[in-house]
C-alpha cells in the first residue's frame, strides 16, 4: 500500500494561512491506505477540472468503527484541503446549520488585540491590507472593508459599551465559503427533516446559502463528505434529495481480515501476527453475531485496536475482551450470553487460549470430537439423516438440505389433506364463523370469570362490526395486489373468531413475560415523552426565534429555541406471522403466539399503533391466499388476545402477497418509524409455482417498492431455513430468532430499539 499520492493534490498554487495549514490532516506512520481511499481520491483528482463531472460531494455509509472519519481525514491529506467537521444531533435546527445571532459587547473584541499587534509591526498600508487578507482569508476588497470596520471600532472604543448582536456563522458556512473539506457526521439523527433540505442548494457545484449577512457562494475547492451509520437507534433514512446530490457513495464495512491485522499491528506495534489474526477473527465473528441478533452495538476496528494494545501492555486477553470489546457492544446479560455462546460454539476463544499457551492449533481439533446419535433421538429432534454429528453442548451440525427435505415431505402430506378441502370450498369460511359462535356459547355466563380484562364492547356489537370490516379489508387487500403477480389469485381477509373460552389461556401464556413487558415499558415511556415535546424553550442565548420582550433584562437570554418536532407516535408496527404447516414443529406456533401476546400488551400500554396479520395459502382452491386480520391499525385492543389464540399451523405460505398488503397499510401511517416485522420459519412456498427464484424476486420487489416510502423491513427467522430467509431479505434486514425459548423476550427487546 502506498502512503501518499502527490497526483491527488487539487490545491497547488493556493495560499493557506498558518491556521489553515494546521487543519490539513497529516497521515500518521500507522496509517494504512485503503482501496476506498485510493479510489475516491484518484477519482476526485481526475475529474477536478471537469465542470460537468466534478466530484465534490461524497457519502460514506457504514457501521461504527468501519473507518469513515479516518477516510475523510485521509482525503484531506491526499487532496491537501483543510479538514473540518460538524457532528449532528437530534434537536439540530437551521440556526445550527447556518449560524446564529448572538449578543456581543463592542469592546469585547479579543481578535482585534492580536490583529492590532501585527499591524503595528507592518511598514506600510499595503502590508496591512495583505496581513488582514491572509488573517481572515478575504479578498482584497473585503480586506479594505474589514480594515475600515477596525478603524471605526477603535475610534468609538472610548464610548459606553452597548449590547449588539453579531452573526456567528456555523462551521458548515465557514467550510463552504473558504473551500475546506467538510465532514458532516451523522445527519440521519436529525429529527426535523427540513433542516438538511436547507443545505440542498449549497451542495450544488455553484450553490449559495442565504444567511442573515447576505449570500455565501460555495468555494470551488470545497469538498463535502457525509458520514453516517446504517440502521442505528435514532437514525432516519437520509433525505432522498440530499442523497441524490452525492456524486460518489461508499458502503463501509469491516476491512478484510488481512487488512485488519495489518492496520492493527501498524497502529499498536503488536508483535505477534498469528494471535493478532485470531483476535481479528473474533472481532469479525462478534460483529456478525451482533447484527444477526439485532444487538445495538458493533465490534469494529476501534475495539480491535484497543484490545490489541491492552494485550500488548500485558493484560489478560480473555479479561480485556470484556472491557475493550464485549461491553462496548452491549451490557445486557441476555445479549452478552448470545455473544458468549457464539464465541464458544465457534471455538475461536479456545484456539486463542492455545496460541497464548504455546500449543499448536491442531490440539484444538481433539477437543471437539462429535458423537453419533441414535435414530430415535434423531426422530425426536427432527434430524432427517441418522448419525448427524453433534457437539458436546448438543448443537446439531445438520446438512444444508435437511429442512428442505422435511418441508417437501410435509407439503406433500398437506397437499393430500387439502385436496379433500377443495371439494367443499366454502367450508373453511363457515368453520371460522362456527368457531366464533361455539366459543361464545361455551363461554356463556363465564365471560366475566375467564376474561383477564373487562371489555367495553359487547360480543354482539363486536360481531356486527367484524362482518362489516371483513368485506372492507378483503377489498383493500385485493386493491393492494392489483399490480402484482398475485392479482389473479383468490384472496380473502378473514376476521378471526373471538373465542372467549381462550381468554384465560391467553393470560396464562402471557403471564411469564409480564415482568419483562413492565420493565421495557418503564424504559421507553421517558423516550416517548421526550419525542412528543413540541413547544419552544424560552430564555436561551441562541435559538430560532427572537423575543424582544427579554432585551430589557440585559442578560442576553433573548431567544426561544424550538424543541424536537411533534412525533407522536414514534413507531408504527406491523407484525406478519407465518401460519404455514411447518409451524407445528417444536411448538413454534405456541412461541409465536406468546411473543405476539407480549407485543400486543406492550403496544397497548404505550398506545403504539399496531397491526397483526397471519396468513396461509392454498387452503382451498378458491382461497389461494388467506389473510387473518387479528388487529388493524385503526382498531383498539378489544378481544385481541382471544383472537390470537386461534392462530394455528395451516398450509403453504405466499409471503409476497401478505407483505405487500401490510406494507401498503403501513406506508400510510403518520409515524416517524414504520417497521414491518416478518416472523417466519421457512422459505415461501405455494401452489402452483410460487417458490425459489420467483418468490425471492417477488419479496425483494415488495421491499424495494415500500422502502422508498419509508417502510423498514425485518425478517425474523425461527426455523432452520434461516440462511434462505437471509438470502431473500438481505443480511441487514435479517434477525436470527431460532432459539425458541428466548424468542418472545428477544422480540420485545428488539422492538424497543426502534422507539
Amino acid at each position: 500500500m502506498t502512503q501518499h499520492q502527490p497526483s491527488f493534490v487539487v490545491t497547488e498554487g493556493r495560499a493557506f494561512s498558518k491556521l489553515e495549514q494546521t487543519m490539513i490532516w497529516k497521515k500518521t506512520q500507522s496509517h494504512q491506505t485503503s482501496d476506498e481511499e485510493l479510489r475516491i481520491a484518484s477519482e476526485i483528482a481526475l475529474n477536478w477540472t471537469d465542470p460537468e463531472m466534478k466530484i465534490f460531494n461524497v457519502l460514506l455509509e457504514g457501521d461504527a468503527g468501519s473507518g469513515k472519519t479516518q477516510l475523510a481525514k485521509a482525503l484531506s491529506a491526499d487532496l491537501q484541503l483543510p479538514y473540518t467537521k460538524i457532528t449532528c444531533f437530534a434537536d439540530m435546527d437551521k440556526s445550527d446549520v447556518f449560524g446564529a445571532l448572538l449578543p456581543v459587547i463592542n469592546t469585547d473584541q479579543e481578535e482585534d488585540k492580536d490583529l492590532l499587534d501585527a499591524i503595528y509591526q507592518s511598514d506600510c498600508f499595503e502590508d496591512v491590507l495583505a496581513l488582514i487578507q491572509r488573517h481572515f482569508s478575504l479578498t482584497r476588497e473585503r480586506a479594505r472593508a474589514k480594515f475600515a470596520e477596525l478603524i471605526e471600532r477603535i475610534e468609538t472604543s472610548d464610548q459606553q459599551p452597548t449590547i449588539q448582536y453579531k452573526f456567528y456563522p456555523s462551521e458548515i458556512v465557514r467550510a463552504l465559503e473558504k473551500g475546506y473539506l467538510l465532514e458532516i457526521q451523522e445527519p440521519t439523527v436529525i429529527r426535523d427533516a427540513s433542516v438538511l433540505v436547507a443545505l440542498n442548494s449549497a451542495l450544488e457545484q455553484n450553490g449559495m446559502l442565504n444567511i442573515p449577512t447576505g449570500f455565501v457562494r460555495r468555494h470551488p475547492d470545497c469538498v463535502v463528505v457525509i458520514t453516517t451509520n446504517r440502521n442505528y437507534q435514532g437514525n432516519r433514512p437520509l433525505n432522498e434529495s440530499l442523497r441524490d446530490r452525492m456524486q460518489h457513495a461508499e458502503k463501509m464495512d469491516l476491512p478484510e481480515l488481512a487488512v485488519m491485522v495489518q492496520r492493527g499491528i501498524a497502529k499498536t506495534n503488536y508483535p505477534d501476527k498469528t494471535t493478532a489474526e485470531k483476535m481479528a477473527e473474533i472481532i469479525r465473528l462478534l460483529d456478525v453475531t451482533a447484527k444477526a441478533n439485532a444487538i445495538k452495538g458493533v465490534a469494529g476496528m476501534r475495539s480491535y485496536f484497543y484490545w490489541l494494545n491492552a494485550v500488548k501492555q500485558g493484560q489478560d486477553p480473555f479479561t480485556a475482551i470484556d472491557s475493550k470489546v464485549l461491553y462496548k457492544i452491549t451490557t445486557d446479560p441476555n445479549e452478552l450470553a448470545l455473544l458468549q455462546q457464539a464465541l464458544e460454539a465457534s471455538g475461536l476463544l479456545a484456539q486463542l487460549r492455545l496460541l497464548f499457551s504455546g500449543q499448536p492449533l491442531n490440539a484444538f481439533k481433539e477437543q471437539i470430537k462429535g458423537r453419533r446419535i441414535s435414530s430415535e433421538e434423531a426422530d425426536q429432534r427432527n434430524v432427517v439423516e441418522e448419525g448427524t454429528t453433534v457437539l458436546k453442548n448438543e448443537q446439531v451440525l445438520e446438512t444444508p438440505n435437511q429442512e428442505t427435505e422435511a418441508e417437501t415431505m410435509e407439503t406433500s402430506d398437506s397437499d393430500k389433506q387439502e385436496a379433500k378441502d377443495a371439494a367443499t370450498e366454502a367450508t373453511f369460511s363457515e368453520e371460522l364463523e362456527r368457531n366464533s359462535h361455539d366459543g361464545q356459547a361455551k363461554a356463556g355466563s363465564e365471560t366475566q370469570e375467564t376474561a383477564p380484562t373487562a371489555h367495553s364492547l359487547s360480543i354482539e356489537a363486536y360481531e356486527t362490526q367484524e362482518k362489516e370490516k371483513k368485506t372492507t379489508a378483503s377489498k383493500a387487500a385485493r386493491q393492494a395486489l392489483k399490480e402484482s403477480i398475485h392479482a389473479k389469485e383468490g384472496l380473502i381477509v378473514h376476521r378471526p373468531p373471538v373465542d372467549l373460552e381462550k381468554a384465560a389461556e391467553a393470560q396464562q401464556r402471557l403471564q411469564p413475560l409480564l415482568p419483562i413487558v413492565e420493565s421495557l415499558i418503564k424504559q421507553t415511556q421517558e423516550v416517548l415523552e421526550n419525542e412528543q415535546a413540541s413547544a419552544y424553550s424560552k430564555g436561551k442565548y441562541s435559538g430560532t426565534r427572537f423575543d424582544a420582550s427579554k432585551v430589557a433584562y440585559q442578560d442576553f437570554r433573548t431567544f426561544d429555541k424550538k424543541n424536537p418536532p411533534h412525533e407522536q407516535p414514534s413507531l408504527a408496527l406491523a407484525l406478519r406471522i407465518d401460519e404455514s404447516g411447518s409451524m407445528i414443529r417444536d411448538d413454534r406456533i405456541q412461541y409465536a403466539q406468546q411473543a405476539v401476546l407480549a407485543v400486543n400488551a406492550f403496544a397497548e400500554r404505550l398506545s403504539l399503533p399496531l397491526m397483526i396479520y397471519g396468513d396461509t395459502a392454498d387452503v382451498t382452491a378458491r382461497e389461494k391466499t388467506s389473510l387473518f386480520a387479528y388487529k388493524e391499525f385503526n382498531e383498539g385492543f378489544e378481544f385481541v388476545p382471544e383472537k390470537l389464540m386461534t392462530m394455528k399451523p395451516r398450509q403453504n405460505n405466499r409471503d409476497g402477497a401478505v407483505l405487500r398488503v401490510l406494507a401498503e397499510k403501513l406506508a400510510h401511517q403518520p409515524a416517524t418509524t414504520k417497521l414491518l416485522l416478518n416472523i417466519s420459519d421457512g422459505q415461501p412456498k405455494a401452489l402452483p409455482d410460487y417458490t425459489g427464484v420467483k418468490a425471492k424476486e417477488d419479496i425483494q420487489q415488495v421491499i424495494a417498492d415500500y422502502e422508498r416510502q419509508g417502510v423498514l423491513f425485518l425478517a425474523a427467522a425461527i426455523g432452520q431455513d434461516k440462511e434462505v430467509i437471509k438470502a431473500i431479505y438481505g443480511e441487514e434486514r435479517f434477525i436470527d430468532l431460532s432459539n425458541l425459548t428466548e424468542f418472545p423476550q428477544r422480540l420485545l427487546q428488539l422492538l424497543t430499539r426502534y422507539l
